[in-house]
């Protein structure tokens, strides 16, 4: 039963995503888009664009790629595990398809104006959202679910972390103006689910 959790959390977020596809408008934002864009908007400071801004590069492919090796490392070398490195993979080639291939599908413009930053490509779903919540927090739920014996503090440290670094870095992407709150939503509700089917897949092997 504690395995299925991940299957059954992974369909609970596919029909979310469902939905959201479903309510999207394509020529536009809609009612939610505008209040809670607006919202976000709104709290624009140069202190919060700085900050905003520098969350950008946390998914871009350089910084995966070190991760990505730091974290297969880690994980071979430290903890002596086998499947997570090959996981860890598999889950950042297959987020960057889904983002890519769904773009195209629903090739929703980004929004007009006020962005402070430049974005090519479609909007739904955010790419940043997607990649953020599939790959972060599969590196968050492998750590925790190592630590959470042993070192409760560091683990619950860790998801703490990995969910606030995921949120913020959707945040971001309203903030700077580049997508809907729908194009957060959706991205991290796709990304969610495939997180959840990888790490299903390493729990059902111990």
């Amino acid at each position: 039963m504690n395995k299925m959790k991940y299957w059954v959390g992974a369909v609970l977020l596919l029909i979310c995503f469902g939905g959201l596809a479903a309510t999207m408008k394509k020529d536009g934002p809609t009612a939610f888009d505008e209040s809670v864009g607006s919202w976000i908007r709104g709290l624009r400071t140069d202190g919060l664009t700085t900050f905003f801004k520098a969350l950008s590069p946390l998914v871009s492919t350089t910084v995966f790629a070190v991760l990505l090796v730091a974290f297969a490392a880690l994980f071979v070398f430290g903890f002596k595990k086998r499947l997570e490195p090959l996981l860890l993979i598999v889950n950042l080639a297959v987020a960057f398809g889904l983002y890519k291939g769904l773009k195209s599908v629903f090739e929703r413009p980004r929004p007009s104006a006020d962005a402070l930053i430049q974005a090519t490509g479609f909007s739904f779903p955010s790419g940043n959202a997607l990649m953020s919540a599939s790959f972060y927090g599969l590196v968050a739920i492998l750590l925790v679910r190592h630590w959470k014996k042993r070192k409760p503090g560091v683990a619950w440290t860790v998801a703490a972390a990995g969910i606030a670094l995921i949120a913020l870095i959707g945040v971001s992407r309203i903030y700077l103006g580049v997508h809907y709150p729908s194009d957060i939503l959706a991205g991290f509700a796709i990304g969610g689910a495939w997180m959840l089917v990888c790490a299903g897949v390493a729990a059902s092997r111990e």
